[in-house]
């Protein structure tokens, strides 16, 4: 019993260590700051209630929190907060409303992508991103992270973003704000196209190129891979490819149409004539 509860404080303090702060934490909790110190200590359980206000804040299972220590610190719930692939979105109650009342149409759809399209800033290359779609407090929400090599320099773009989906006439809206850089936002519009087409939904993109920072759209492919996934395996798919890459799916190919043909990509130009 003394190593479960070390094992739940130990696994309380470092899902708080990916927190902005444990008294905000608290706070959104709805938990008294005090008391949830004695948490962390180990010097007090929780309710029934404050566990299930803990576990719906970190998304986690409670029998996840009472794992040996070793084996959570290891986990793919730790490892995805580490690659960050979980987050919490916050936004003004008329834009959430938006967003609310999608969790039933969205529940199929839920788990992890890697998310196909056409690079302005590196041309006729594909980017390919991971993005987890999660339930959260009554809505559903993204996280998605970009991590593009620069064939010339070698230099590391690396950017993440946090969403929210909304299912609005047959069609899956994403928006996303880039939390990293705090400049931009992402639009993406998916077309389910009947029961069979979860493995791979298609539709287009709205963003800002990585190096030049200028508008620009592109046909996209989301290929599903499951809700349980070996994130480490997945983030090896993440990166800039050339159409000819293996880790290119042939069918990713055949939906996103060739660069410049046939509406594949656009560039807005925003230079003054």
């Amino acid at each position: 019993m003394e190593e479960t509860e070390s094992g739940f404080s130990q696994n309380l303090r470092l899902l708080c260590d990916f927190e902005h702060s444990v008294s905000d934490a608290c706070r959104e909790m709805n938990i008294n700051r005090q008391q949830f110190s004695k948490y962390l200590s180990g010097l007090s359980r929780p309710s029934a209630r404050n566990l299930n206000k803990i576990c719906n804040h970190f998304n986690v299972r409670q029998a996840d929190l009472y794992l040996p220590a070793l084996e959570f610190a290891n986990s793919e719930i730790i490892e995805s907060r580490r690659l960050g692939l979980t987050g919490q979105v916050t936004a003004g109650p008329a834009y959430r409303a938006a967003f609310n009342g999608h969790t039933r149409n969205l529940s199929r759809y839920l788990g992890y992508y890697l998310c196909y399209f056409y690079s302005f800033s590196w041309r006729d290359q594909i980017i390919c991103a991971l993005t987890h779609m999660y339930h959260r407090d009554g809505q559903i929400c993204t996280r998605t992270i970009e991590r593009c090599r620069d064939l010339d320099d070698n230099n590391l773009y690396l950017s993440k973003y946090d969403g929210q989906v909304a299912y609005l006439g047959n069609k899956i809206f994403v928006s996303e704000y880039q939390s990293l850089a705090r400049d931009a936002i992402v639009e993406t519009v998916l077309h389910p196209v009947g029961r069979s087409q979860l493995n791979y939904l298609r539709g287009v993109t709205f963003g800002l190129s990585s190096r030049q920072r200028n508008p620009y759209m592109s046909r996209t492919v989301w290929r599903y891979l499951g809700n349980n996934i070996e994130l480490k395996v997945a983030m090896k798919s993440v990166g800039l490819f050339l159409p000819s890459a293996r880790l290119i799916d042939p069918k990713i190919l055949q939906i996103l149409g060739e660069p410049n043909v046939r509406g594949a990509e656009f560039q807005f130009d925003m230079e003054p004539r």
